[in-house]
C-alpha cells in the first residue's frame, strides 16, 4: 500500500497540485520536521508558479536535510524562478556534487544551463547542458537547453536541438487535423503557425518568404495582433489571426484551405532555412501600410525635428523584466541631449509616467500617441515606426518590429539578453538595421546610455 508521501508525489506529477498540497500538509502537521514533505511541498510550490512559497519552504527543507540533493535542487530551481540567480547557481552545484542518481545529477545540470541560458552565458550553459545529457539522454528540456546554448553562439546546428523545446511551456505544438510535421518536401500545402511572444513572431516571420517559394500553398495562422501587418507583407500566403482562437469562437479558414498536407511552427524553419552566417540576409520582409504611413509623415514633419522613438520596457516577469526596465528619469541623459520629438512605443500605457517626467523636465518634449501603440492591431505601430527617424529600444518586441521594416534601430540590451542577440558584438544577424548597445555589468545602463 502507497503511503502518504508517495501519494502525494503520485498527486503531484499527475498536475492535481491542491491534492498533494493537502497531503503534504497533513504529514507535517504530524510532524513538521519531515524532510522528504518539506521538499516535495517545495516542489509543489514551483510546479504551481508560487516560487516564494517554493523557495521558503525549500530553505526549510535544508535546515532538516542539508545533505539531500533534491532539497538542494528544488531550492535552486525555486530561487531561479525568483531571479536569485547566485543563490540559485550555488545550489544546483550542491546538488550536483550531492546527488547519487543519475536523474538528480541530470536535473541539476539541466537547471544550470537553464540559468546560464538566462544570463547570456552561452558556453557554460552548453557544458552543463551536455553534462545532463550525459546523465540523461533522452532529455527533452536539456537538448533544447542545447540548442538555445549553440543558437547564442552563433552555432546554426542548434536549431535541431532547438526543436526540442516544441511542446513544452514555452513553445506549443499544435496540430490542425492529422498532418505530418513539414520536413521541407516542395511543392506541399503547409500551415504554418505562429508562437511565443510578438517579437518571437515577427522575428521568425523573416523565414516564411523560404517557405513560400518552396511551397504549393502557404496558410499563416498568427496573432490577431500582427494579422494586418502580415497580410500585407506575405501576399503570397494566407493569413488568418487565428493563432489564439478557440473553437468555439466560430473563427474558420476558407473552406479551400481546410485541406493540408503538413504544418510547422514557424520558429522550426530554422532548421531548414538558417545554418549558416550567410544564410541570414537580414534584409526587410514587413511592409506598413502606406495610407497610414502618409498620416504620420504629415504630423512627423510638422515637428521641424527629429522624431525618434523609444521603448524603455520590456518583458514580462518569467523573461526577465526587471533587468529589461529603465525610467525615463534614467534616459534623461539621452532624452537631453538634442532637440527631438520622443515617441513612446511602449506596449503599455506610460501616460502617467509620461505625465510626471515632463512636470519635472518641460523642455523635454516626449509624448505617447495611443492610437499607435495602446492598439489590438499592430499595423497602426508598424505605419508610425516606418516614419520614424530611428528607434531606440531596450530589449523587446518593437526591436524586431523595427529591424523587420528596414527603420534604424539602437538596441540597449542587459547583460543577460536573449539568444537572438547573441553574446558579442554590436550586431545580430536576423536584422541589419539594428545596432547593439551591450550592458558590461548586471543592471548598469550608464555604458550603453553613454554610448
Amino acid at each position: 500500500m502507497a503511503s502518504p508521501l508517495d501519494k502525494a508525489r503520485g498527486l503531484c506529477e499527475a498536475g492535481r497540485l491542491d491534492d498533494a498540497w493537502d497531503l503534504c500538509e497533513s504529514i507535517l502537521a504530524e510532524n513538521p520536521n519531515h524532510a522528504a514533505s518539506l521538499t516535495l511541498v517545495a516542489y509543489i510550490g514551483f510546479k504551481a508558479n508560487k516560487h516564494v512559497t517554493g523557495y521558503t519552504f525549500g530553505k526549510r527543507a535544508l535546515d532538516v536535510a542539508p545533505h539531500e540533493a533534491l532539497a538542494w535542487l528544488n531550492l535552486g530551481i525555486n530561487a531561479n524562478a525568483l531571479w536569485r540567480m547566485e543563490e540559485s547557481e550555488t545550489a544546483l552545484k550542491t546538488a550536483v556534487r550531492l546527488a547519487q542518481s543519475k536523474e538528480i545529477r541530470g536535473m541539476a545540470y539541466m537547471n544550470l544551463s537553464g540559468l546560464c541560458i538566462d544570463f547570456g552565458r552561452f558556453q557554460e550553459a552548453e557544458q552543463h547542458a551536455r553534462a545532463a545529457l550525459k546523465e540523461v539522454p533522452m532529455s527533452a528540456k536539456s537538448k533544447a537547453n542545447l540548442g538555445f546554448a549553440l543558437l547564442g553562439q552563433r552555432k546554426w546546428e542548434g536549431w535541431d536541438y532547438y526543436s526540442w523545446s516544441l511542446g513544452l511551456r514555452m513553445r506549443e505544438k499544435m496540430k490542425f487535423a492529422e498532418e505530418p510535421d513539414w520536413d521541407g518536401t516542395l511543392g506541399q500545402i503547409v500551415a504554418f503557425y505562429g508562437e511565443q511572444g510578438l517579437g518571437d513572431e515577427l522575428s521568425f516571420s523573416s523565414m516564411l518568404p523560404d517557405a513560400i517559394r518552396d511551397c504549393k500553398k502557404v496558410i499563416f495562422s498568427c496573432d490577431k495582433k500582427l494579422e494586418g501587418l502580415f497580410r500585407r507583407s506575405f501576399p503570397k500566403a494566407k493569413v488568418y489571426g487565428t493563432r489564439k482562437a478557440k473553437a468555439e469562437d466560430g473563427v474558420v479558414w476558407d473552406e479551400d484551405d481546410r485541406e493540408i498536407d503538413a504544418s510547422l511552427a514557424l520558429g522550426e524553419l530554422g532548421c531548414l532555412y538558417r545554418k549558416t552566417d550567410e544564410s541570414f540576409n537580414g534584409e526587410p520582409y514587413l511592409v506598413a501600410d502606406p495610407d497610414r504611413r502618409r498620416m504620420w509623415r504629415a504630423l512627423f514633419d510638422s515637428k521641424r525635428k527629429p522624431c525618434i522613438g523609444i521603448a524603455w520596457t520590456g518583458g514580462i516577469e518569467m523573461t526577465g523584466q526587471k533587468f529589461r526596465t529603465l525610467s525615463l528619469e534614467q534616459l534623461k541623459p539621452l532624452l537631453n541631449c538634442m532637440d527631438v520629438h520622443w515617441v513612446s512605443l511602449q506596449y503599455k500605457d506610460a501616460s502617467r509616467e509620461i505625465k510626471d517626467f515632463k512636470k519635472a523636465n518641460p523642455s523635454i518634449d516626449v509624448v505617447q500617441y495611443p492610437g499607435a501603440t495602446l492598439t489590438p492591431d499592430y499595423d497602426d505601430t508598424a505605419a508610425m515606426v516606418a516614419e520614424l527617424d530611428l528607434v531606440i529600444a531596450i530589449q523587446t518586441a518593437v526591436a524586431h518590429l523595427a529591424g523587420g521594416l528596414g527603420k534604424e534601430c539602437w538596441v540597449m540590451l542587459p547583460k543577460n539578453s536573449q539568444w537572438r542577440y547573441g553574446q558579442s558584438g554590436d550586431t545580430m544577424p536576423f536584422y541589419k538595421s539594428l545596432k547593439v548597445f551591450r550592458q558590461r555589468a548586471l543592471m548598469d545602463w550608464i555604458g550603453p546610455l553613454g554610448e
